[in-house]
């Protein structure tokens, strides 16, 4: 069944890119092309999910596959602004907890189907070779992906770069994995 169209439909392919947003700024996405790999404590830039934003208001979703080489150490994740502003975000990810009363934090790549805990963090705080969003309890499988989120909102009033950073908890190996990426979104 197709999906209804809301509003008339754009006349030429171009009204997508100028009609529609904000100042005629479409959606930015980034991509993970590459494992990116940190084996230490000192968050790295990963560069593929750069993003130069100019004055305004914008939402960002950070979309990320994990791994960690030892189930017991957590990957690590902050996001940098170099402009004016300061992103207000959460982090969020299925945890492993195996009982109601007793939620330890653990990043899943599942979940336990019984009790289906989201947990995650906020943070309003820059943030680059001490990421400061993730779990030091540790993941529940090693080499394999485990999805998390960062979403967020950044009021620009001088432009920069929109910057996501990785660590390991301690220093074994921690990934972010391909097709990991980021959208952001021009809101005012």
């Amino acid at each position: 069944m197709p999906i209804p169209q809301v509003g008339p439909a754009p006349a030429v392919a171009t009204d997508l890119v100028t009609k529609g947003y904000v100042d005629g700024v479409a959606p930015i996405v980034r991509r993970v092309g590459t494992q990116v790999v940190n084996s230490t404590v000192t968050g790295a830039k990963i560069t593929a999910l750069d993003v130069t934003l100019g004055v305004g208001t914008y939402v960002f979703e950070y979309t990320m596959l994990l791994r960690s080489a030892t189930t017991t150490v957590g990957p690590m994740l902050g996001v940098n602004f170099t402009g004016t502003g300061n992103p207000r975000m959460i982090f969020s990810f299925a945890d492993h907890s195996t009982s109601l009363l007793a939620e330890v934090h653990s990043m899943s790549n599942q979940g336990s189907k019984a009790f289906g805990f989201i947990v995650g963090m906020a943070s309003s705080a820059k943030s680059t070779t001490s990421p400061d969003m993730g779990t030091t309890v540790g993941v529940n499988a090693t080499a394999t992906d485990i999805l998390c989120f960062v979403k967020g909102i950044i009021i620009v009033t001088a432009g920069g770069d929109l910057q996501l950073y990785h660590s390991s908890e301690t220093a074994t190996t921690t990934s972010v994995e391909v097709g990991s990426s980021l959208v952001v979104i021009k809101t005012a």
